[in-house]
């Protein structure tokens, strides 16, 4: 079922974001019970679809990034799952990616540290001169970076315009609804946590 539907409004005539978002599109098993999960369908233009790649790939390749802080274990859906899903859809007009409200939230943390990497790899890229030096401390982002955008090999300083293009992106994701629905699950849970200790208390 869709419970809403939202469309950005193109800016200069750039093809933007869109989005929509299914509640019930999957389920896990929760104990006994079925637990419909709320997912944001996430339409991309080719050159967003890159700039999510890119993202993707900078986030897994930062130590601890995929573990959650509340079980120390791995999100059981973090980013890695998704990182095969992009890369396939590359090439084509457009890319459709289904992504949880936990996805959504690192999703856009990896971009606002990526727009961090990007303003500063002209500069990195002037100190680095002609040697093999990288310009960026993540692993592999250099690679990455001038695999996906080609033009950055010839004119280090298109970075920044990525980082403005990344920038426009992360504001149109549904963050902000994305962290809601994550608080509105983490109080559920406390609240069924609290009712189970209640019920064990007067079973004694």
């Amino acid at each position: 079922m869709q419970a809403c539907c939202q469309t950005t409004t193109a800016e200069a005539g750039k093809p933007r974001l869109r989005y929509l978002v299914s509640l019930g599109h999957a389920s896990r098993v929760r104990g006994r019970k079925l637990i419909a999960v709320t997912h944001f369908a996430l339409r991309l233009p080719p050159h967003q679809t890159r700039l999510v790649a890119l993202a993707i790939s900078y986030h897994l390749s930062r130590p601890g990034s995929e573990i959650n802080p509340d079980t120390l274990s791995d999100y059981v859906h973090g980013l890695r799952e998704l990182q095969g899903r992009i890369d396939s859809q590359l090439d084509d007009e457009s890319a459709l990616l289904e992504v949880t409200p936990l996805q959504t939230v690192l999703l856009s943390t990896a971009l606002s540290s990526v727009v961090s990497e990007l303003k500063m790899y002209s500069t990195f890229d002037t100190m680095a001169g002609e040697s093999r030096r990288p310009r960026s401390t993540a692993p592999g982002f250099d690679d990455r970076l001038r695999s996906l955008f080609p033009e950055v090999a010839g004119d280090a300083a298109y970075a920044s315009q990525l980082a403005e293009d990344m920038t426009m992106l992360r504001r149109e994701l549904p963050s902000a609804r994305a962290r809601e629905m994550l608080e509105e699950e983490r109080q559920a849970a406390e609240t069924a946590r609290a009712r189970r200790n209640w019920w064990r208390f007067w079973k004694r």
